[in-house]
């Protein structure tokens, strides 16, 4: 989908054009899923993050300024809904590990690789872990990032780095 056409279906949502918001919707939910599921861990908090991120983003899309910004305000929503999900009171140790079978799918085939990545996740810190979700999981640029999280662009570049170098290390313990 070209991005003149994702601000077209913008702006026809912006005028009320339920149908079009639709059509935005089924171009990001897959990435905005596979967020959410390696930031919280857990599909069903994945699955919530995404419906109030995608609920909130329907009420609130007449205030975006910029049709072609819609993407990293798409994305800012659902990373605050997703830190809202991991700091409610319905996550437990044994909840978060709900469903893994199911789970492994958005990771790799491989069951212990996948187990492991995880658990490498886990042990980076919530900003690590963001960053590097939202640039190798959905494949956003630097730019894109530094837009949805806040962070200064040279800032973002050099913790990728150090992140993935990190991640590297727990995986290969």
């Amino acid at each position: 989908m070209s991005s003149l056409f994702i601000e077209n279906l913008v702006i026809s949502s912006q005028l009320g054009d339920a149908r079009a918001f639709g059509e935005l919707y089924a171009f990001f939910s897959e990435d905005m899923y596979r967020f959410a599921w390696y930031y919280t861990g857990s599909s069903f908090l994945a699955e919530e993050a995404v419906s109030e991120a995608a609920l909130c983003a329907f009420r609130e899309i007449r205030s975006l300024k910029k049709p072609s910004s819609f993407k990293s305000w798409l994305f800012k929503i659902l990373y605050n809904e997703c830190k809202k999900q991991q700091k409610s009171k319905m996550i437990s140790a044994n909840f978060t590990d709900y469903s893994v079978q199911s789970d492994l799918q958005y990771i790799t085939s491989d069951k212990d690789e996948a187990i492991a990545l995880k658990n490498a996740l886990k042990k980076l810190s919530d900003e690590e872990r963001e960053i590097l979700i939202l640039y190798y999981s959905c494949g956003y640029s630097t730019k894109e990032i530094s837009s949805i999280t806040g962070i200064n662009h040279s800032t973002l570049r050099s913790k990728i780095s150090r992140s993935t170098q990190k991640l590297k290390d727990y995986l290969s313990q």
